[in-house]
């Protein structure tokens, strides 16, 4: 690991901007994983980097988003909501107008197109960027907290530049704009890991039937999961989809949306993970990743947030503490170290963690007899 460059995205910037009472994304995100990996000494090895963001150029952002909608977002920058603007989901309590709601999705995209350049260039192996992952931001619309789709202009600039790209995707919400974007092209892999839309936002989208179309088909895969699903089942099939699709695609870069909501203590999902299940699976996706940039993405409530992230950022970077450790602490333990932010597991009862097992099972075979085929995997 000490070999690989990363770079973390950080600026106190984020903090002039005010999100109206009760909002649940919090601009304090990055501040508060930024404090924390500090306090650890995360930040502190010389492979080490920690990178200032400028906020995205409007040319940037019309690589995707269609130049009206991104008119009436700069005019919602004032605060002044408009009723007309619902038609672009503005102005909704996913999204509501706010005093500087557009320049706060510039500095977010900014962030997250600074880390492409920085692996592209070759100055950084792996990135993050706690305050992006803005998947569900439409070419046209914003819907559930995302005006300004950052991962799609991220992907486009990688392809600009004749770059191979794997998207995933362990956010508890189908990263569905993203999957849009790319559905009938073989130039982007998207996969995502998420609450079935049985039960969650955006609903009736992420089902192991959508699979892409045209030259897309097979580009696309979505795992969906059942509600109650726990770090045992979430990391069974975790490790049976992603590692052998990224093998076969090759790509040159992987980008993550690492969201945090899918972990049993956030309000805004029904899936019971642990940060210890989500730091597995960013351990296998950073072991998978020529190149990696991760996204924050979701996440609702700020200290379990950036606890998760702080692990996130410690396993990418090869600092995480040893499994001797985990084991002899039952997964976490007092102190200032990195194994203190490891949660205690959850408890699922077995009739439900089996019938979710099963539910994952017949998710699989799908998968396997539809995408895996079409791409020669072997079991």
């Amino acid at each position: 690991m000490k070999s690989l460059k990363t770079a973390f995205i950080y600026t106190d910037a984020f903090l002039k901007f005010k999100t109206p009472r009760g909002y649940p994304w919090s601009v304090k995100r990055t501040e508060a994983t930024y404090q924390l990996c500090r306090k650890l000494k995360l930040l502190d090895h010389e492979w080490i980097s920690v990178y200032r963001p400028a906020p995205a150029r409007e040319s940037a952002l019309l690589s995707f988003h269609d130049k009206k909608y991104i008119g009436i977002l700069k005019k919602a920058n004032n605060g002044i909501f408009k009723e007309e603007w619902l038609q672009k989901g503005l102005g909704t309590t996913e999204c509501p107008v706010y005093k500087g709601v557009y320049d706060y999705s510039l500095l977010g995209a900014g962030a997250t197109l600074l880390g492409v350049d920085l692996i592209d260039d070759g100055i950084a192996d792996i990135v993050f960027n706690p305050t992006g992952g803005f998947h569900h931001a439409g070419k046209d619309f914003a819907a559930g907290f995302c005006y300004i789709n950052d991962v799609v202009l991220a992907a486009k600039r990688l392809l600009d530049r004749k770059r191979r790209v794997l998207y995933v995707d362990i956010d508890a919400h189908h990263g569905d704009q993203v999957a849009e974007a790319f559905y009938g092209s073989s130039r982007v892999m998207t996969i995502s890991f998420h609450e079935s839309g049985k039960t969650l936002f955006p609903f009736e989208t992420g089902f192991e039937y959508e699979t892409g179309r045209g030259r897309g088909k097979g580009y696309c895969i979505n795992v969906p999961l059942p509600a109650g699903t726990g770090d045992e089942e979430f990391i069974w099939v975790f490790k049976r989809v992603f590692p052998p699709l990224v093998r076969s695609y090759k790509p040159d870069v992987v980008i993550a949306a690492l969201g945090v909501d899918g972990l049993g203590t956030d309000p805004l999902s029904n899936l019971k993970l642990t940060n210890t299940g989500f730091s597995q699976a960013v351990e296998m996706i950073r072991d998978n990743s020529p190149k990696l940039l991760s996204l924050g993405c979701g996440g609702y409530s700020l200290d379990v947030s950036a606890r998760a992230w702080t692990l996130g950022w410690a396993v990418m970077n090869g600092l995480e503490c040893s499994e001797e450790d985990t084991m002899s602490f039952g997964g976490a333990f007092w102190g200032d170290g990195v194994c203190a932010l490891r949660d205690t597991p959850s408890f699922i009862p077995d009739e439900i963690r089996e019938k979710n097992m099963k539910e994952i099972k017949r998710v699989l075979k799908a998968i396997r007899k539809t995408v895996f085929t079409i791409h020669d995997i072997r079991k």
